[in-house]
């Protein structure tokens, strides 16, 4: 995506997104094309290829634009525990739930997670550098990137089911089930694995 701040470039990325995201809902992401989404949004050609590179693109800078303001939800915490880092995801996936359906509906959630999976370690460093014990590097040679990727794909999986369920299912019982898992975890004895 160009990152032009220009107030006409803006309004012509916002309105072809919305038109992409629109299209979502009517035809197979498969099936849409840039024809398509500049007969749509009724920008030229120009335009499109001004402010986004592909349909692809269009749609990762719907992703984006949704990590970024989750991700500045986190950084404006004072708190970090678990569970509100729950609580805020959770609201994350409630208010962006037209477009995480869409993407479920077209099979690309995969695509929430690959850019989670590139900006994250980032915006890791920039949460924890004044929290206490959060530092990898001075712990045994652990490596932050692989925690992180593991809280990633833990996390990660409890959302993309709770979301192939509609969104549905309790999310305090969810959190219940998860903290029963991991208070039974803590009591295992690491060294017999």
């Amino acid at each position: 995506m160009n990152p032009s701040q220009n107030p006409s470039a803006l309004r012509s990325k916002r309105v072809i997104m919305d038109t992409l995201l629109q299209l979502m809902n009517q035809y197979p992401y498969p099936e849409i094309t840039v024809k398509h989404i500049i007969l749509e949004a009724a920008v030229s050609r120009k335009t499109f290829y001004r402010n986004f590179l592909s349909k692809d693109d269009v749609l990762n800078s719907c992703i984006d634009i949704i990590l970024y303001n989750y991700f500045e939800t986190l950084n404006n915490r004072d708190e970090y525990s678990f569970l509100k880092i729950l609580d805020i995801i959770f609201a994350f996936c409630e208010k962006n739930r037209e477009l995480l359906f869409l993407l479920r509906n077209n099979e690309l959630l995969y695509l929430l997670l690959i850019r989670l999976n590139h900006m994250l370690p980032e915006e890791h460093r920039k949460i924890t550098r004044h929290i206490p014990g959060t530092d990898f590097r001075n712990n045994n040679q652990l490596l932050p990137q692989y925690v992180i990727s593991f809280n990633i794909g833990g996390i990660w999986n409890i959302i993309a089911k709770w979301i192939e369920n509609d969104m549905q299912d309790d999310i305090t019982t969810i959190k219940e089930t998860l903290i029963y898992y991991l208070s039974n975890i803590k009591s295992i004895d690491l060294r017999d694995i």
